[in-house]
């Protein structure tokens, strides 16, 4: 079924995508492209007939879900017909923008308009899919001289981030009148007498920028600030979902198992299979005799029991001597749960190779159970042992060949060149206070403590917020101490990127970003490097001593207890290196 599952993906569900970026396709005319899909996927080899074992709504949840990850035909329709509608918001100087702006909204812009009189299908389509950026932007805010307090989405979270519940001050009409131009900070004192005290968190918790920046309309669904089909389409999807009233998402125990079983190197037929196994849609003589066929449903291996898909992969004989020959004792982690619950918690307690080697023998047993069924070739442990071994060994040599190499990353401390500091950042963030602190930690070339600090934040949302803050905190504090030569590693992949691109950053962090470079122009020289936790743990135990002491603390040539071992451990072992 691996194969069935690119010819989906890659070739059935993209064969309309040219047509769904304009045209919002009949529900009855995508509906009829899934069944047709569904029956491929299901299908016997060489017949028309399969039994279908679950709906194509399940099929079309993502892998960590449940699901094969196929599209939803419909959703993903409106999700790249908003594709065009933010670029008519976010780009009204294109030719396609000016176009529908002179023919059905001369008088206003995009997010406003109406359906009108006599619309062509191009504009109903674009049109149908507008509700979907309605709820998906937003408004960074730079200034805040553009953003209406009580009409624009501009409050981070959820409800659409417009405000709610609270009765319109007409006092204070837009966001520049809650912000301290001169200190670019928040009016507290006026937040606390409009709002309560749960919104104000959530508005102390938007960053704001020294350097004048301007508002701007966002895309709250993606990191980069943009639209993009993928986060649109997760959005629908999750309101679908959530909507339905027939799903109630995945435990995180099953959850762990798709993510760790889909991310094995296996070719997909195997995966694939362990998915059935997990869900029980495989074709046991037990799961036939449910859909009212009429078969024996002693198990083929072992002739002792009825064939259900546990008895099969776990109690048959057959099954139990391959396990224990390879290592693999399952049934010393038996209890009474479910099937799916149990074989979850089994999988994700083995290592590595025990999982390659549990999925390759589950495939391996139902080939053999086949071959019994359809062909009577009864098969020997040693026989099928063989194969499995084979299999694995091809399966981990394949791998090694095709395997792609991608430059290391660092995983311990390294010392920077002569006369060049470094300086490691890292956050301590806590969900349910909204704060964060930021450890930074200065060496030389020796691994010598120059400097170290911790600073703790108030209001802080995620802990994107909180890496940023520390980045943030980390070239002020280089600054302010007089080095020229720096270079900064944090373990936070994406803060370090937007911090080395020259791309204008859209993102809700972008106030922090674009600070951090403003403070970067004074430096002779100054390199941002991605770090693995592990060559990045002083400045981590740093935050997290921060914690205790609840107050911007400063060291200099030495450091808090923990941190100074730590750092000393680092020294010790780059010395001897």
């Amino acid at each position: 079924m691996g194969g069935k599952e690119v010819l989906i993906k890659s070739v059935l569900q993209a064969v309309p995508v040219y047509a769904m970026h304009c045209f919002l396709l009949p529900i009855t005319l995508c509906r009829a492209m899934e069944q047709i899909m569904a029956k491929f996927w299901w299908r016997n080899n060489g017949s028309n007939k399969g039994i279908h074992w679950t709906t194509w709504a399940q099929l079309t949840h993502s892998k960590n879900e449940g699901g094969i990850g196929f599209r939803n035909l419909s959703q993903f329709n409106v999700a790249l017909l908003a594709k065009q509608c933010w670029r008519s918001v976010t780009q009204p100087n294109c030719l396609m923008a000016k176009i529908l702006k002179a023919r059905y909204y001369p008088q206003t812009d995009f997010l406003n308009s109406s359906l009108g009189s006599s619309p062509s299908y191009v504009w109903r389509s674009l049109w149908s899919a507008k509700g979907l950026i309605l709820q998906g932007m937003g408004w960074r805010i730079g200034s805040g001289h553009h953003v209406n307090i009580w009409r624009d989405p501009w409050l981070p979270g959820p409800h659409g981030g417009v405000v709610r519940g609270h009765s319109i001050n007409h006092n204070y009409t837009l966001v520049s009148d809650l912000i301290d131009a001169q200190s670019a900070t928040w009016k507290v004192e006026v937040l606390n007498d409009i709002f309560d005290s749960d919104l104000v968190k959530q508005i102390c918790s938007i960053p704001l920028s020294r350097t004048g920046l301007g508002d701007e309309l966002v895309w709250r669904y993606d990191g980069s600030g943009l639209y993009s089909v993928k986060s649109g389409y997760k959005l629908l999807q999750k309101e679908g979902q959530s909507g339905s009233g027939s799903y109630v998402g995945v435990p995180l125990q099953i959850s762990r198992f798709y993510s760790s079983m889909w991310g094995v190197s296996l070719p997909s037929k195997v995966k694939i299979n362990m998915w059935r196994v997990m869900n029980n849609f495989l074709p046991t003589f037990a799961n036939l005799q449910t859909r009212r066929l009429s078969v024996n449903v002693c198990c083929p291996l072992c002739k002792s029991e009825a064939e259900s898909t546990h008895h099969l992969m776990m109690d048959c004989v057959f099954v139990k001597e391959l396990l224990g020959a390879q290592g693999i004792h399952l049934t010393i982690l038996y209890h009474d749960a479910p099937w799916r619950e149990w074989l979850a918690l089994a999988f994700t307690r083995l290592d590595s190779s025990q999982r390659h080697a549990l999925m390759v023998t589950f495939w391996a047993v139902w080939y053999a159970r086949n071959k019994v069924v359809h062909e009577a070739l009864q098969p020997s442990v040693f026989n099928s042992l063989s194969f499995i071994l084979a299999s694995l060994k091809e399966y981990e040599m394949l791998n090694l060949k095709c395997g792609t190499r991608s430059p290391p990353i660092q995983t311990k401390w390294e010392a920077p060149l002569e006369n060049v500091v470094k300086v490691n950042f890292d956050s301590a963030f806590s969900q349910q206070m909204l704060q964060s602190v930021s450890g930074v930690i200065c060496r030389d070339y020796t691994g010598s403590i120059l400097a170290a600090c911790s600073l703790p934040h108030n209001y802080v949302r995620d802990a994107f917020m909180a890496e940023a803050l520390a980045c943030h905190q980390a070239v002020t504090f280089a600054w302010e101490l007089g080095f020229t030569r720096v270079v900064l590693e944090g373990d936070s992949r994406t803060v370090i990127q937007k911090c080395q691109s020259d791309l204008i950053d859209t993102s809700l962090i972008s106030p922090v970003i674009v600070d951090i470079k403003l403070i970067c122009r004074n430096f002779t020289a100054l390199d941002f490097g991605f770090v693995r936790r592990g060559a990045n743990a002083a400045a981590h135990t740093l935050a997290q001593e921060g914690k205790v002491f609840g107050c911007p603390m400063y060291w200099i040539e030495e450091a808090p207890p923990r941190t100074l071992l730590v750092a000393e451990e680092e020294r010790a072992a780059v010395v001897s290196g």
